[in-house]
C-alpha cells in the first residue's frame, strides 16, 4: 500500500514538473522594443515616434529620434513621450531639458571602461548630452531646477542635436 501511494505521488510530481516546464518554456514574452538609432532598449518615459511611409518608427530618447528625422527621412509626424506621465506630445508641441544629469539611455555605461587589453573611452555617444520631453514649459523648467541642463523648444533642441 505504501509502495503504491508513494509511486502515485511521484508520478503526480513529475507531471506536474512537466506542465510547468511546458508552460515555462512556451510562455508569451513581452518584446522588448529596441532603438533604431542606438540599438538600446527604449523606455516608456523617453520614447520617440516618427512616422515614416506609415511605419511608426521608435528611437530611446528625443535626441536619438532627431537624429533620425536628420537622417532625411520624409517624416510625416513625430511624437515625443512627456517624461512625467508618459503620454505622446507632439513633438513640435513639446518643451524639452537637454543636458540635465541623469542619463535615461546610458545608464551603467561608463565613460570610461579598463578591460584586459587596454582602457576604452567613451568619445561619443548618440544619446548625450540627454534630452527628455515635457508637455509644459513650466515642467521642464521644474526639472530643470532639480536637475540642471536647459530648457529649449523643438527648433532648439533640433538645432543643438544637429550640433553635436
Amino acid at each position: 500500500m505504501k509502495a503504491k501511494e508513494t509511486l502515485i505521488t511521484l508520478a503526480a510530481l513529475a507531471a506536474i514538473g512537466v506542465v510547468s516546464f511546458l508552460a515555462y518554456r512556451y510562455e508569451t514574452k513581452p518584446q522588448l522594443a529596441f532603438c533604431n538609432m542606438c540599438a538600446r532598449p527604449v523606455h516608456a518615459g523617453t520614447a520617440f515616434r516618427v512616422e515614416v511611409n506609415g511605419k511608426t518608427e521608435v528611437a530611446c530618447c528625443p535626441r536619438c529620434g532627431m537624429h533620425f528625422l536628420m537622417t532625411g527621412s520624409a517624416a510625416a509626424r513625430a511624437w515625443a513621450t512627456d517624461l512625467n506621465t508618459g503620454e505622446p506630445i507632439a513633438a513640435d508641441a513639446a518643451s524639452y531639458n537637454a543636458g540635465g544629469d541623469v542619463q535615461y539611455c546610458a545608464t551603467g555605461e561608463q565613460p570610461v571602461e579598463r578591460r584586459p587589453e587596454g582602457v576604452s573611452v567613451r568619445a561619443f555617444d548618440r544619446c548625450l548630452p540627454t534630452v527628455v520631453a515635457f508637455k509644459t514649459r513650466e515642467e521642464a523648467e521644474a526639472y530643470q531646477r532639480q536637475h540642471g541642463g536647459k530648457v529649449l523648444n523643438y527648433a532648439q533642441v533640433m538645432a543643438s542635436v544637429r550640433e553635436q
